[in-house]
This record gives C-alpha cells, sequence and structure tokens, in this order.
C-alpha cells in the first residue's frame, strides 16, 4: 500500500468519527472527502535589495517559501502569517503567477484525482531576516543563477524562473507530473506559460 493510500485510509477513519459524533451520515461523507484533496499551493518570492531570491530547504529540496492553502483563511491572511513566520517585512505582495497541476499516478492516487494550483506572489523585503536554521529548514539569499541550480523540482524552477525573468507580466501554465508509486518519473509541460495580463 502506498503511503497515499495509507493516508487517506487514517483521514477517512478520523473523519467518519468526527461525522459520527455530529450525527452526520458517515459513508458518503467519507468517500466525498477521501477521494479528492483540492488545494493550492501559495509561493511567496521575496526579492531583497541586491535583487537575490529568499530560498528554503525542506526535505524536498531547495525552494521559494510556500504555504499550502487547503484551511479556512483568505489568500491574505496565509501570506501574512508565512511572511510572519518567515520573520521578514514585505512590500505588498503581487500575484505573479497562477499555474495548473495535473497528476499521471500509477497507481492512482484518490488524493490527486483533481487539478491543484500554485500561485507565486512577488514581493521585495523591507526588513527582517529569516529565521535561523534549523535540523529541519535553511534559508538563504540567491542569486537568479544560483537559484536555477538550486532548485531541483524541475516544474518549481520553470515557474520561478518565468516569474522571475519577466517580473512585470502575470503569467499562467499547466504542468502534468507523472509518478509510478512514490517515485516521480516525469514532468511535463502541458500548457507553455502564456500572460494573463
Amino acid at each position: 500500500m502506498s503511503s497515499g493510500a495509507a493516508r487517506w485510509i487514517v483521514i477517512g477513519s478520523l473523519l467518519g468519527t468526527a461525522l459520527a459524533a455530529h450525527g452526520e451520515p458517515i459513508a458518503a461523507a467519507t468517500a466525498t472527502r477521501a477521494a479528492q484533496d483540492d488545494y493550492t499551493i501559495l509561493r511567496l518570492l521575496v526579492i531583497d535589495d541586491q535583487g537575490r531570491l529568499l530560498l528554503e530547504h525542506n526535505r524536498s529540496g531547495w525552494m521559494t517559501p510556500a504555504v499550502r492553502a487547503n484551511r479556512k483563511q483568505s489568500i491574505q491572511q496565509a501570506l501574512q502569517q508565512l511572511s510572519s513566520d518567515l520573520g521578514v517585512q514585505t512590500s505588498p505582495m503581487t500575484l505573479a503567477a497562477i499555474y495548473s497541476y495535473r497528476f499521471n499516478e500509477d497507481p492512482p492516487d484518490p488524493g490527486h484525482d483533481a487539478v491543484s494550483f500554485r500561485q507565486h506572489y512577488r514581493a521585495t523585503l523591507r526588513g527582517g531576516q529569516p529565521p535561523a536554521n534549523t535540523s529541519d529548514k535553511q534559508y538563504r539569499w540567491a542569486s537568479r543563477d544560483e537559484a536555477a541550480a538550486l532548485i531541483a523540482m524541475q516544474a518549481l524552477r520553470m515557474e520561478t524562473l518565468q516569474v522571475l525573468d519577466h517580473p512585470g507580466t502575470l503569467w499562467g501554465g499547466a504542468f502534468e507530473l507523472s509518478f509510478k508509486g512514490d517515485e516521480a518519473t516525469g514532468t511535463r509541460l502541458i500548457e507553455p506559460f502564456y500572460p494573463l495580463r
């Protein structure tokens, strides 16, 4: 059993317990919730006065700081919380790109049954510095070329460079990510970048 399938079994059982406590029908609600996890990743591209990009290193490698937006909070609340967690004050955050991801998985993961979205917001640093490095996370400022070398995830690297190289345009695009079990086997740009504005 894949880790994704195991995760959904646990979530389904927890949801069933919570619904039963409130007198809700368990089977239909659990099947609906467990079959799909619609979410958006909000990415924050913070640029300092030297034109460098803030990067975060976590278990997935180097990337721009992000928050998974599937909770009951607005985009602005989520980004402000992320900025606060990073210890930085920024200019107003502006939407720079919206990309969609679809997943081609063997075996299919019900958690990726729908398209998910990646929204990139750009801001300039006004004050503060990211937190000290820990065993789980590290932070650094990187030039455009350093970021291109450090960000290993192909789709994220392409998305980020598109925003950095063309800062005056709001970008759209779509990717397909392929997996065999838990192993990523490919990334394909299925809708080349296009201006939304």
